[in-house]
C-alpha cells in the first residue's frame, strides 16, 4: 500500500509542478510528500526528480517511471469508476432509435419489461428506418437489421435472423411460383427503399450466393407495410423472416425459394466510450437475455 502511495504522490508532484501544491491535493504536509518521493528514490537506487529552489525537473528515469505510474493509477481511477457504476441503479434519459417495423413489435413487449425493471430510467423512443447518426444525433443506443453502418460503433449482436423470400397464395396462384432466385427478375417485386441496392435482391442457396436485379411498382421505406402488401397479393416481398411472422403463422404469406435466403442479424450498436455508460449496458444485456429465443425462431429451420 506504501509504494502504491509513494508512486502516487510522486506523479501529483510532477502534474502540480511542486511538492506544496501535490501535498495541497493530497491532504497531507509538504514535508512528509518530500519525505515518501525521497523514500521512493531510494528504494529505486535512482533519482527521479532534481530538486531546486524554483522548479522540478525530471530525469531521464524520472520520466519513464511517471508515464508508467500515469497509466497504473489512471486504470485503478477507471476500476473504481466502473464498480462504483456497477453498483448504482441505471437512471437518467436513455435515447434509442429502433426501425419502425421491429420497433412495433419490440416496444410494447420487450421494452416494457425493461422499463419496469428499470423504474428510474427514462426511455425516449425514436422509431426510424434510416440508420442515424449516433454520436452526431445524441443516441445511445440503436438496433439494427442487417447492415450496421459507422464502422466507429460497438455492435453487439442480439439474434440471428434470416431475410426470405415470401408471398401470398393468392398472387402464387395467379403470377407462378419461381423456382429459382432468376425468376424473380419475372415478378412484381416489393422493394424495401433503405436497402443499400433496392432494385438487387442478394440470396443464398445451393448454388452460392446469387444477385437477381428485381423491379416491380412499389417501393416503400417501411418493412411492415411491404410485408402488408405482400400479404394483399401485390408481389413478392424479401424481407427478415422476423418482419413477417405472425402472417406466415397464419398462413397469409408463405415461403418462396425455400432453399435460399440471406443470413443476418439482429444488432444493438453504441457509441465507443471509455466506459459503457450503466444505462447503455443494462439495456444491451436485457436485450441479449431476451433474444435468446427470438420470437420468430424455427420458421426458417
Amino acid at each position: 500500500m506504501n509504494r502504491l502511495f509513494e508512486a502516487e504522490v510522486f506523479v501529483r508532484v510532477v502534474e502540480d509542478g511542486s511538492l506544496t501544491a501535490a501535498a495541497r491535493r493530497l491532504g497531507i504536509t509538504t514535508s512528509y510528500a518530500s519525505k515518501l518521493v525521497t523514500r521512493l528514490e531510494e528504494r529505486l537506487g535512482a533519482r527521479l526528480l532534481i530538486r531546486t529552489t524554483r522548479k522540478l525537473t525530471l530525469t531521464e528515469l524520472g520520466r519513464a517511471y511517471y508515464e508508467r505510474c500515469t497509466e497504473a493509477i489512471r486504470g485503478l481511477e477507471e476500476a473504481e469508476l466502473l464498480a462504483a457504476e456497477q453498483q448504482s441503479a441505471p437512471r437518467g434519459t436513455l435515447r434509442m432509435t429502433v426501425p419502425n417495423a421491429f420497433g412495433s413489435l419490440l416496444a410494447m413487449g420487450v421494452l416494457a419489461e425493461f422499463k419496469a425493471r428499470y423504474p428510474e430510467l427514462s426511455l425516449e423512443l425514436v422509431f426510424l428506418d434510416r440508420q442515424v447518426d449516433l454520436i452526431g444525433e445524441g443516441f445511445d443506443v440503436a438496433l439494427r437489421i442487417g447492415e450496421l453502418g459507422d464502422a466507429r460503433l460497438i455492435a453487439r449482436r442480439l439474434a440471428n435472423t434470416d431475410r426470405i423470400v415470401l408471398a401470398s397464395p393468392r398472387y402464387l396462384e395467379r403470377a407462378g411460383t419461381p423456382l429459382e432466385p432468376e425468376a424473380l427478375a419475372q415478378h412484381e417485386c416489393l422493394r424495401y427503399a433503405h436497402h443499400a441496392a433496392p432494385g438487387r435482391w442478394k440470396v443464398q442457396g445451393p448454388r452460392g450466393v446469387v444477385e437477381v436485379d428485381v423491379t416491380g411498382h412499389m417501393v416503400a421505406n417501411h418493412g411492415s407495410m411491404l410485408v402488408e402488401a405482400a400479404a394483399q397479393g401485390l408481389g413478392v416481398v424479401f424481407v427478415p423472416v422476423l418482419l413477417a411472422a405472425a402472417e406466415l403463422r397464419a398462413g397469409r404469406l408463405q415461403r418462396v425459394l425455400p432453399a435460399w435466403h440471406w443470413p443476418t442479424g439482429v444488432f444493438a450498436v453504441y457509441p465507443p466510450t471509455p466506459r459503457v455508460p450503466a444505462k447503455t449496458r443494462a439495456l444491451v444485456d436485457f436485450l441479449v437475455e431476451r433474444m435468446r429465443e427470438p420470437p420468430w425462431a424455427g420458421l426458417t429451420g
